[in-house]
């Protein structure tokens, strides 16, 4: 094979991948796809910012990777970083106690009201949940 046949075999393969790559079932395509869905991923599991609020409110609480909780407080503000599967400045709410083994989350991100408690997030977390309240652990409300 002379240098010009392997110059128009290249072209014809990357002319073939260029037109296989603008249909919908695609590798790039998917690998696209399964990319963005682990950076929605990521959100999902990072809550890091900070919260600002018009009253003076005081809140010192740590998730435990679900597990439980430990601390508490309530704070009815802004949030700002990554939080509720977002990143930017937005309106947030958590009202959440914990001790141990068993700790009780109330959230909202976003659109919500603070006296619809169909609009906030609840849970109970930890094995204390899981044995005495088994239904709490899942999420109720909108989040």
């Amino acid at each position: 094979m002379g240098h010009g046949a392997l110059w128009r075999l290249g072209l014809a393969l990357a002319l073939a991948a260029t037109l296989l790559s603008l249909q919908g079932c695609t590798f790039v395509r998917k690998a696209w796809v399964y990319s963005n869905d682990r950076v929605r991923d990521g959100l999902d599991m990072v809550d890091l910012g900070m919260t600002v609020s018009i009253r003076p409110s005081l809140s010192a609480y740590a998730c435990l990777l679900g597990l439980g909780g430990l601390g508490g407080g309530t704070v009815n503000g802004y949030f700002v970083g990554i939080g509720g599967s977002r990143i930017g400045i937005f309106r947030h709410y958590h009202s959440n106690i914990g001790i141990g083994l068993y700790a009780y989350e109330v959230n909202g991100w976003g659109d919500f009201d603070v006296r619809d408690r169909d609009t906030l997030a609840r849970r109970s977390r930890g094995p204390i949940a899981w044995l005495f309240f088994p239904g709490s652990t899942k999420c109720k409300g909108n989040a």
